[in-house]
């Protein structure tokens, strides 16, 4: 519970310095495009990697009982 507030605060202060740092609307427009850009892409790999370790770990089970 405690890191969720941590996170939330985290989370609150980021957006809170892009919207006051002292750039242009286009310059904070572009850097959030930026950073939404690099969060997709890495949340499009997450799949991919959740399911190469769950066949890992289920391999390495397999073999322990063997």
């Amino acid at each position: 519970m405690l890191f969720l507030a941590f996170a939330g605060g985290a989370l609150a202060g980021g957006a809170a310095a892009l919207l006051f740092a002292p750039r242009s609307g286009e310059q904070t427009r572009k850097r959030i495009a930026g950073a939404l850009e690099g969060t997709r892409e890495m949340a499009s790999r997450v799949p991919q990697a959740v399911g190469e370790a769950s066949s890992a770990a289920q391999a390495a089970f397999v073999k322990a009982l063997k």
